[in-house]
């Protein structure tokens, strides 16, 4: 059995959107997805929390004004999703976070409106560990799950007096529309660096790197 502790601040990546995202809010949706198929292999959100508001026609800023979540159906018992936010927004439920489902969850009622955040609060990260144990409390066993005949541990444990952090933490931010991507590695098998999980990070890092996204903008 491997154990494993949880960390504040792990491996941070981030990435900008390639600069043809900027061009306007379809552009920017597609970037979204574009990144969710490129670390697929290391990491997928089961939960989603967006925020949107109107976005300045001349600075380009958006002002969050309303929030929704969307959830993959079947996410296993003992595994949290709290909303960052209060209240929290809606919650829509669908059987897989497609590539549609994220389209139409990022796509704002109003023809002025745009994102200004989107959050993974639950994730499934790719695993070689038959089962993960966390350190401080030593009874508690990850949920793992099997998808595309891969093992993946999923996040936040439902624990009391366990800090809710997903093994790997997703977040989008815009910014004068452009949008910024931090992948953050919590837990600690994909910050270890002789680790599986940290070379699947790594590659999914470098995937970014060759479909365009940018270290600085």
């Amino acid at each position: 059995m491997s154990t494993f502790s949880i960390h504040d601040h792990g491996l941070l990546i981030k990435r900008w959107s390639p600069a043809c995202a900027s061009d306007d809010i379809t552009s920017r949706r597609r970037s979204v997805v574009q990144a969710l198929e490129l670390i697929q292999t290391v990491v997928r959100p089961l939960v989603l929390e967006i925020t949107l508001g109107p976005m300045d026609a001349e600075t380009f800023a958006v002002t969050p004004a309303e929030s929704r979540r969307v959830a993959s159906r079947g996410i296993p018992a003992g595994v949290a999703s709290q909303s960052a936010l209060s209240p929290a927004g809606p919650l829509e439920v669908v059987d897989s976070l497609t590539a549609d489902a994220v389209t139409r969850a990022l796509t704002p009622e109003q023809s002025n409106w745009d994102v200004a955040t989107i959050s993974a609060l639950t994730t499934a990260a790719y695993t070689v560990a038959d089962t993960l144990q966390l350190e401080q409390t030593p009874s508690a066993t990850v949920p793992i799950v099997e998808m595309d005949d891969v093992r993946w541990a999923v996040g936040p444990i439902d624990l009391p007096g366990v800090r809710l952090i997903p093994p790997i933490g997703i977040r989008w931010r815009q910014e004068w529309g452009d949008l910024q991507l931090a992948v953050e590695a919590f837990w600690s098998p994909w910050w270890e660096t002789s680790s599986a999980e940290y070379a699947a990070l790594r590659a999914a890092e470098k995937a970014l790197d060759d479909a365009g996204f940018r270290v600085n903008v």
